[in-house]
């Protein structure tokens, strides 16, 4: 497996994972082409040119030989300089690193392509879960509003200096948790927010933090209450608004099944009676890698994976684990 071929493989798998289908994502690169053909010269040259052919803004190789032949990897949800400069050193005791995989792409220039690509999903799940689509468009516009690129040019400079391949695979992975949670509701069909905190505590990813002193929380409510409708915000780079909240809620919205929460979520949730359950995000992230990293396994053969960055790899194919 080459750098190249696990990237196109993520993009691949996310176009087939993601919530608005494969159909939508390449009218979207289609018209980013159109829009692309219209631009003079110098326009061009300022241009994503990645976007013609990756509808995802917040995967890329950052840096790199695309190459490259990849036996090992260190997988990361934060990578910094500091996972950079691990993956040259395992070189010095035996275990050449050939790749370096962050999760989370903020942090590494060039890594983010856009904010809009990355939060729009959040309309066709929210127009799935009942909100009038002529709502959700105007609830999600303003937070793909603002800087679309990161400049963060240090994490990628030491990659560089290191002669170390860089890649950011975010949403695809993500895709594959919001697939994984649509399974529970449709196939586990859990009752209670006590139901739902078990299946959660029982993933391995899960239960790993669980070991070291952290599982699932029920943020708001009890874990007697029924779930009702439940609205998983495991997609779309963000959390719903508090405004998008409250149109959950007008839609039936009976749990909030999310990553991380915030008061002003929490207020909207005791003021319309909503439950709110909280999986811990760096686990539920290791869940979406692990899919990814699995399938990219059953694809291109076994590759060694060193954990870093709360990243936890765990088989998910056997049911052992990997560290």
């Amino acid at each position: 497996m080459t750098v190249r071929e696990l990237y196109e493989f993520a993009i691949d798998r996310g176009m087939d994972l993601d919530p608005r289908g494969r159909e939508e994502l390449e009218r979207q690169m289609r018209d980013v082409r159109a829009e692309y053909e219209g631009l003079d010269e110098g326009a061009r040259r300022r241009f994503d040119a990645e976007r013609l052919t990756n509808p995802f803004g917040d995967t890329r190789i950052a840096c790199g030989d695309d190459g490259a032949t990849v036996e090992r990897l260190i997988c990361g949800i934060n990578i910094d300089g500091a996972e950079v400069l691990l993956a040259d050193r395992l070189r010095d005791h035996g275990r050449p690193v050939d790749l370096v995989l962050a999760h989370h792409a903020s942090a590494i220039g060039g890594g983010i392509g856009s904010r809009l690509e990355t939060i729009w999903p959040q309309v066709r799940m929210l127009t799935d879960f009942g909100v009038p689509a002529h709502l959700a468009h105007k609830l999600v516009r303003p937070s793909s509003e603002g800087d679309q690129r990161s400049y963060n040019l240090k994490i990628t400079q030491v990659s560089e200096a290191l002669g170390m391949p860089l890649m950011t695979i975010h949403s695809p992975a993500d895709a594959y948790l919001f697939q994984e949670g649509r399974r529970v509701l449709e196939e586990d069909r859990p009752e209670t927010v006590g139901d739902l905190v078990d299946i959660c505590d029982a993933w391995p990813e899960v239960s790993w933090l669980i070991e070291r002193g952290k599982g699932t929380e029920v943020a708001v409510g009890d874990q007697r209450d029924p779930l009702g409708k439940v609205y998983h915000a495991f997609y779309g780079g963000w959390n719903p608004t508090p405004q998008v909240f409250e149109a959950l809620c007008d839609a039936g919205c009976g749990t909030l099944w999310v990553l991380a929460t915030s008061e002003e979520l929490n207020r909207v949730a005791r003021e319309r009676n909503v439950s709110v359950v909280v999986v811990p995000h760096y686990p539920a992230d290791n869940l979406g890698l692990n899919m990814l990293l699995d399938d990219a396994m059953d694809r291109f053969g076994d590759f060694d994976v060193v954990d870093t960055s709360d990243f936890h790899r765990h088989d998910r194919r056997a049911g052992g684990e990997q560290s």
